[in-house]
């Protein structure tokens, strides 16, 4: 499988938790609620932004440096984290409240810009057989090691 694939892929798992969340945050009763929702998108988003990152952007650094798109993507990847770090420190539901519902519109947008733009530039600017071997890393940082 190429690196895209696994990527476009991870949006769609990511996208559906995103759809429920965009429901729950607005019902949530609880400050622990919405932290533990915070939670577990973040366990979601960090080890996808880090592989991004590291198997598939640092290759495209110098056309996406061209096209300011390296500065777009590590602003958006920081606000989410930072975004989830006001969650993490809320003290009123109301403001956790409005932070993760802030992060789930941002992370729409980014995965809508990295699925149009940066994943159909990285299959037009990588060669097939690099495309490849980014999946079979993707895939083992995804395995699960035996127990």
């Amino acid at each position: 499988m190429k690196i895209t694939d696994a990527f476009i892929a991870e949006h769609a798992v990511i996208y559906a938790q995103l759809d429920y969340l965009e429901h729950a945050i607005p019902a949530a009763k609880t400050l622990g609620e919405i932290k533990a929702m915070s939670g577990m998108l973040e366990a979601a988003l960090k080890p996808h932004a880090e592989a991004e990152d590291e198997l598939l952007f640092n290759g495209l650094e110098p056309g996406l440096d061209q096209m300011g798109m390296l500065e777009k993507v590590q602003l958006e990847h920081d606000a989410i984290c930072k975004g989830l770090e006001k969650v993490r420190i809320a003290r009123t539901r109301k403001d956790a409240q409005r932070y993760l519902l802030s992060i789930v519109h941002l992370t729409r947008k980014e995965f809508d810009m990295e699925d149009r733009i940066l994943f159909r530039m990285a299959d037009e600017l990588l060669r097939e057989e690099t495309l490849l071997k980014l999946g079979k890393s993707w895939a083992r940082r995804r395995s699960v090691p035996s127990r």
